[in-house]
């Protein structure tokens, strides 16, 4: 074992594993820590990833990568060790009961924004809510399929230029579905976290989504409906707040 650990490490610090993954040095200078090293080395293997392609989006808290698993796309979420604070995300941990006998050590925080995220899609799809298939999850890695087609990812409802009266419509039913079906609120949803693939919305960035017992859902559905409306509403589609949230809540 400790030969594997050691041969590891040098694997590691030698920078071929880096170079395996595909990657260019400047992305692996802000996310390929030498712990997401580690656990990517441990998923590559558990399950069956060929390879890592090219980032599809980076933001302050994760970098999501096209990769191959036997052949097929699928994504990997790098949620950043550095970058990842609990001031930022307590919120949206505490009160949730699914977590309560959580760890939430400074160490294991990260790990465990990616296990929300994994428990959100899950209970998505088994709603039928359209979002990302989770696979799995390891330490701060999640493993989810790819949206999108073999030229490019799908693009997000801010860059979508088709007709979007369906797709208004369709995102007001998937916000009922999350929230009386799958007993989740978003709690950041907006045109920027919404993918459109062949003509319909998928809900993405789930980790920070809370059940509709957690004493600040009821907030969070508001100020999801609020940016939902103001986005329509700037593309000519009407969208009364008030009504959205009424017909969420009690259909």
């Amino acid at each position: 074992m400790d030969s594997e650990k050691s041969a590891l490490k040098t694997l590691i610090e030698s920078g071929e594993f880096l170079n395996r993954l595909n990657v260019d040095r400047k992305t692996s200078d802000l996310v390929f820590d030498e712990r997401t090293l580690k656990a990517l080395y441990e998923m590559m293997g558990k399950q069956s990833i060929d390879y890592i392609d090219f980032p599809i989006s980076s933001g302050k808290e994760s970098v999501v990568f096209k990769a191959y698993r036997n052949k097929k796309p699928v994504v990997v979420k790098i949620y950043k060790m550095s970058t990842l604070r609990f001031s930022n995300i307590g919120k949206y941990i505490e009160g949730d009961y699914r977590f309560h006998k959580e760890s939430r050590s400074r160490s294991k925080l990260v790990y465990l924004w990616a296990k929300k995220e994994f428990t959100n899609l899950h209970e998505l799809q088994k709603s039928g809510v359209h979002c990302p298939k989770p696979i799995a999850f390891h330490k701060n890695l999640l493993l989810m399929s790819y949206l999108g087609d073999q030229r490019k990812p799908a693009v997000s409802l801010r860059e979508y230029h088709g007709d979007l009266q369906p797709i208004f419509s369709q995102v007001i039913e998937e916000m009922k579905m999350m929230y009386r079906d799958s007993k989740i609120v978003h709690a950041d949803l907006s045109e920027y976290n919404i993918l459109i693939h062949r003509k319909k919305a998928y809900f993405i960035d789930v980790a920070q989504g809370v059940t509709t017992e957690h004493r600040m859902a009821g907030f969070f559905l508001e100020r999801d409906v609020a940016n939902i409306c103001r986005f329509f509403s700037r593309r000519d589609i009407p969208c009364d707040p008030e009504k959205v949230l009424s017909y969420i809540i009690s259909g």
